[in-house]
C-alpha cells in the first residue's frame, strides 16, 4: 500500500463523484493530483490514528522508504478491513470536498448580486 496505489484506489471514484468525466483527461489529471494529495494526506493520518502508538514511527519510517510490502503488514495488522477504512475516509473527503466547493460557490454567487 504505497501512496500511488492509494490515489489509483480513489481515482475512479473522484471521477465520478466530482463529475469530471466531460473534461480532457490533462484537466483531470490536474485536479486529481491536487485533491488526491489532500485524500492521502486523510487516508495516511487516519491509519497512524488508529495504530498503536509504538508502531506509528515504525510506519513512517517504511512509508518514506515506500516499502509498501511493510506498509501493508503493519496496517493489516492493526487494522482490521482496511480497505472499508480507505473507503470510508475517501468518501469523507470527497463529501468534504463537495461541501467546500458548494460554500465558495455560494459565496461567490452572493458577490456577484451585490
Amino acid at each position: 500500500m504505497n501512496p500511488q496505489q492509494l490515489m489509483t484506489q480513489g481515482r475512479a471514484m473522484l471521477i465520478e463523484e466530482l463529475n469530471l468525466m466531460h473534461l480532457p483527461e490533462l484537466e483531470q489529471n490536474e485536479i486529481l493530483d491536487q485533491l488526491g494529495e489532500v485524500l492521502l494526506q486523510r487516508v495516511l493520518l487516519k491509519l497512524l490514528d488508529m495504530l498503536p502508538e509504538n508502531e506509528r514511527d515504525n510506519f513512517g519510517k517504511l512509508f518514506a522508504s515506500q516499502d509498501a510490502q511493510g506498509m501493508q503488514a503493519v496496517v493489516s495488522k492493526y487494522v482490521p478491513h482496511v480497505d472499508e477504512v480507505i473507503r470510508a475516509e475517501l468518501r469523507a473527503g470527497i463529501d468534504e470536498h463537495k461541501r467546500l466547493v458548494n460554500e465558495a460557490a455560494a459565496k461567490e454567487e452572493t458577490a456577484q448580486a451585490a
